[in-house]
Formats: C-alpha cells, sequence, structure tokens
C-alpha cells in the first residue's frame, strides 16, 4: 500500500479518529477513480488497513520535505505562547483587530481583505445559509448523524456537497473560467468565439444556471450587495455579467450565485482554489445544523 495512505491512516488513529473516519482517510488519499475501485482498495489492503497502529501524540506531527513549503499559512511560535499566520501574530495582532472573515482570508489564499470587503463576503455567507433537510447533501448529513452520531453526519455531509457541481467548487470553478476567458481576450480572441466554442465542445460550465431548482433565488441579493458595496463596477465582476448576457441569449440559462460569488472573490484578489476552500466554510454551517439536528433525534433536544 501506498506509504502516503499508511502515514496518514497512522496519524487518524492517533488523533483518536474513528475506524469509519480512518477508513474514509485512506480512501481519500488513494483517490480512487470509481466506485468500484474504493470497494477493490479496501478488499486488497484491508489486512494492513487493520493492523496500523496509533502512534502517540508527544510532539507536534510532521511532513515529509515535499509537502513542506517556503512559506507556511501557520506556525506555533512557542517562545512568545502564540501562533503566526501569514507572518502576523494572531494574540497579539489579530485578536480584537481583525474578524473571523478577515482571518480567514488571510490563512487561506493570503488575501489582507479590508474592512468593507470582509463585510460584504459576510453577508453573502448569510446568503448561502440553506437549512431545509431536502437539499440532498443536507439529507446525507441528517441520515448519517441519525444513524451514527455528530460527527460522522458532518464528515458524510461534506464529503457529499463539496464536488464539482453543489456547493464550494462551482465558485472557484467559475472564477478559473474567468482566468481562461481573460487570458483567452489578451490574445485578441473574442468572448463570444470563447463561449461558442464551449458550446461546441459541449462542455457544462459551472456558474450557470440551476437544474433542480431553477433560477436562482439568491441572485437578487447578491447584485443588490454588489452595488451597495461598490463591488458592481469591478473587471471580473463585468466578465461575469458579459457571460450571463450570452447565454440568456444563446441557450437561455442565466448565471448563478455561485458564478456572481466567483466574479466578486476574484475582484477581492482570491484565487481559484482559495475562493474554493474560503467558501466551504459558508456550506459547513447548513451541513453542521443537519448533523446536529440528526443527532439529537426527532425528539425534544437533548445531548
Amino acid at each position: 500500500m501506498d506509504e502516503r495512505v499508511m502515514r496518514n491512516v497512522e496519524l487518524a488513529l492517533t488523533c483518536g479518529a474513528s475506524p469509519a473516519a480512518v477508513l474514509a482517510v485512506a480512501l481519500l488519499t488513494a483517490a480512487p477513480a470509481t466506485l468500484e475501485e474504493a470497494v477493490a482498495f479496501v478488499m486488497r489492503h484491508g489486512a494492513e488497513l487493520a493492523a496500523c497502529k496509533r502512534g502517540k501524540l508527544d510532539d507536534l506531527a510532521r511532513l515529509e520535505p515535499a509537502l513542506v513549503r517556503d512559506t507556511e499559512p501557520g506556525r506555533v511560535l512557542a517562545a512568545s505562547h502564540d501562533h503566526e499566520i501569514r507572518g502576523r501574530r494572531l494574540f497579539a495582532d489579530l485578536v480584537g483587530k481583525r474578524s473571523f472573515v478577515q482571518v480567514a482570508a488571510l490563512g487561506i489564499d493570503g488575501v489582507d481583505l479590508g474592512p468593507r470587503d470582509a463585510e460584504l463576503l459576510e453577508h453573502l455567507g448569510v446568503n448561502t445559509q440553506l437549512f431545509d433537510v431536502r437539499i440532498w447533501p443536507l439529507n446525507v448529513a441528517r441520515r448519517v448523524a441519525a444513524a451514527s452520531g455528530l460527527e460522522h453526519g458532518i464528515v458524510a455531509g461534506l464529503a457529499t456537497v463539496l464536488n464539482a457541481n453543489m456547493g464550494a467548487p462551482p465558485v472557484g470553478r467559475f472564477l478559473r473560467l474567468l482566468d481562461t476567458l481573460d487570458e483567452g481576450l489578451s490574445r485578441d480572441v473574442s468572448l463570444e468565439t470563447q463561449l461558442e466554442e464551449t458550446i461546441r465542445r459541449g462542455e457544462r460550465l459551472p456558474g450557470l444556471g440551476r437544474p433542480a431548482l431553477g433560477p436562482d433565488e439568491r441572485n437578487a441579493q447578491v447584485f443588490e450587495l454588489a452595488r451597495g458595496y461598490g463591488r458592481d463596477a469591478g473587471s471580473s465582476w463585468k466578465l461575469a455579467m458579459a457571460v450571463d448576457a450570452f447565454f440568456a441569449q444563446r441557450k437561455g440559462v442565466r448565471i448563478n450565485s455561485a458564478g456572481l460569488q466567483g466574479a466578486l472573490m476574484r475582484d477581492m484578489g482570491f484565487s481559484p482554489t482559495g475562493a474554493t476552500a474560503f467558501c466551504t466554510l459558508y456550506f459547513l454551517v447548513p451541513v453542521v445544523v443537519q448533523a446536529a439536528f440528526g443527532a439529537k433525534g426527532a425528539g425534544p433536544a437533548s445531548d
């Protein structure tokens, strides 16, 4: 079995993860392409996985040299009893001075948000708080939590919502689409030509349409917030509006809130991966809501 799988399983065991969570760590590290390959992996390596031993939490975990970066997002400052985040001290420089949203953006993508942009992202986060249990990933979170507890419900809900078509990933994918379109425009390839080519190839573009529920009811609030915070004049926002206009006329499909979010975050300086990671914070809350509700049962709340 791949050494990376073994090491990650050992770390998960050392942290006290449940057997189901440990198995999830193994599969997420191996990343089988199909369900059949996932089952085959477990059958092939089951004995090795079962033989893994828990280590001791007597020191900080270490990374292989290949995974270490020249500039890490954070580190413990033992001598000063503090922690560093992107060159800033958590307790001395950030606590009481920066909002959670600002610290999250700084840690995730190195983006130093001003107060207005941080406030806008907080409002946009509220706009994503859809708690209806009939939303598929939330349904999974509720079911799993009811069967095996809060922690498993959270993991299952996140594993379900983090896919190419739901939750946070479409935000980053739309941002990446804007990068590609901008690169084409820099080579004097018109926007219409680029988008017609995507239609010809039969590509399913992120940030457009909403198959299950129709037009995105969150869009109106995003447009209002973008205007109110002066973010509707950015180059990415304008490019997104041009993409929306093209597909509205060509296919009768409109941009959705993920596309709008991606455009706003690109103008703030986020990368595609950073935008996806940050927006995962938004979608974590509905998952936790349903996992907590499922773990408590349908009766009166109790721990």
